[in-house]
């Protein structure tokens, strides 16, 4: 089993400033996956095993602006992975074991901007079973 890490890169004070977290996400993964053109966007479609697990840490791409991960919702929580805080990282990092697969399940990340504004976007999963060892 392998950990997937996703870094999800956030321009906080324009996305408050248009009330537009979406349009101002980059999200890339450590899966070496290209192709797809979600690479780089808010619509990243992470590609895992099931068993594998995903970490992902959010980061302002401005200095001093502050973000966190309040929590994730849709439909892949929590049945095809259910992600939990990472304490020591201040809602900056969450993890959580992938126990399903799916293809393009789509899940959400709710964040907090600058510790009072929430915003949410839309990203997918694909997860596929391990293939058995002959």
């Amino acid at each position: 089993m392998a950990t997937i890490y996703v870094d999800v890169l956030v321009n906080v004070a324009k996305a408050i400033a248009e009330n537009n977290l979406s349009k101002y996400v980059f999200m890339v993964d450590s899966t070496g996956y290209s192709g797809d053109g979600s690479e780089g966007s808010n619509e990243l479609k992470t590609k895992c095993e099931n068993g594998d697990t995903i970490v992902w840490s959010a980061v302002s791409i401005n200095p001093g602006e502050e973000i966190a991960i309040l929590g994730f919702g849709g439909q892949a929580i929590p049945n095809m992975v259910n992600p939990q805080q990472y304490p020591q990282y201040d809602g900056t990092v969450w993890g959580g074991r992938v126990n399903q697969a799916g293809t393009n399940v789509q899940y959400n990340i709710y964040m907090l901007l600058e510790g009072n504004v929430h915003m949410s976007f839309d990203p997918f999963i694909t997860a596929t079973n391990p293939q058995a060892s002959r």
